[in-house]
Formats: C-alpha cells, sequence, structure tokens
C-alpha cells in the first residue's frame, strides 16, 4: 500500500494508527529509508499508541527496550552497523524469535537476512522538506 505526500502530523498519525493495530501481535517491522525519511519519528509515534511516554533514538545504544501492556517493544537502529557478527553479539536472533513483542527496526535494509524476517515493511521516501511517501509491503 502506498501513503501520498504525508504531512509530518499524517506520518505520525498513520504511525498511532499501526501502533494501535499492532499492539496485541507479534511482528517485527523494518523501517527503510535515507535519513530524515521519517523513520524515527514514525517509531515515536507508534510507541505513543502502546503508551510509551518516551522513545529514544537508539542511533548510538543500536537497541532500546521498552515494556506495555505486559509486552515489549525493541527498537533497533542498525545505521551504525556493518556486519551480520554484530547482530549476534546483540542477541538479534533471539529476538526475532521472542514472543509478546513487537520489534521496530531502523536500517532492515543493511542485512537482507533481516529484511526477510520481517512482518511489515515500510519504506520512506522524502517528497519536500515536510513531505514524505510511505509504501507497506507484507512479507
Amino acid at each position: 500500500m502506498l501513503y501520498q505526500n504525508l504531512s509530518l502530523s499524517e506520518l505520525q498519525a498513520l504511525a498511532f494508527k499501526l501502533g494501535l493495530n499492532y499492539q496485541k501481535r507479534d511482528i517485527v517491522i523494518g523501517l527503510v529509508g535515507n535519513l530524515g525519511s521519517g523513520k524515527t519519528t514514525f517509531a515515536k509515534s507508534f510507541a505513543k499508541a502502546l503508551k510509551i511516554k518516551k522513545l529514544k533514538s537508539p542511533s548510538f545504544t543500536i537497541l532500546s527496550v521498552y515494556g506495555f501492556q505486559n509486552r515489549q517493544l525493541f527498537h533497533l537502529d542498525f545505521y551504525r552497523l556493518n556486519h551480520l557478527s554484530e547482530l549476534e553479539e546483540l542477541g538479534v536472533k533471539e529476538l526475532l524469535a521472542g514472543k509478546n513483542r513487537i520489534i521496530l527496526i531502523e536500517w532492515a535494509d543493511k542485512f537482507p537476512k533481516i529484511l526477510k524476517a520481517c512482518d511489515l515493511i515500510l519504506k520512506f521516501k522524502i517528497i519536500s522538506n515536510n513531505r514524505r511517501n510511505v509504501t507497506s509491503y507484507n512479507t
């Protein structure tokens, strides 16, 4: 599905709606797009739907974990990673196999193996300074 010409508030509303839709489901969502395309903005609004008040950008920590409704949200950012071995050190394989969790992975396309493990892929494209297209793919 293609969401065209979204403003920042429309992107946040889309993320919030998806957060509500997936809050009781185990899912791995890959977020793909250039720097500044809206991946972290999306993740923050998705987390708000789960009543997570503040989602940090995991660029420096790579992995952040948040509790909600006796479940967990894992927010990963692969921007600084370059080798599959780094994913092993983080325990990503175990996270993907886990239950009672939602996983949001920014830069999931850096590792094709991870992209294949995603249930849903959202590709963000900058249209203008304040507008984005988002294409969703179910895998």
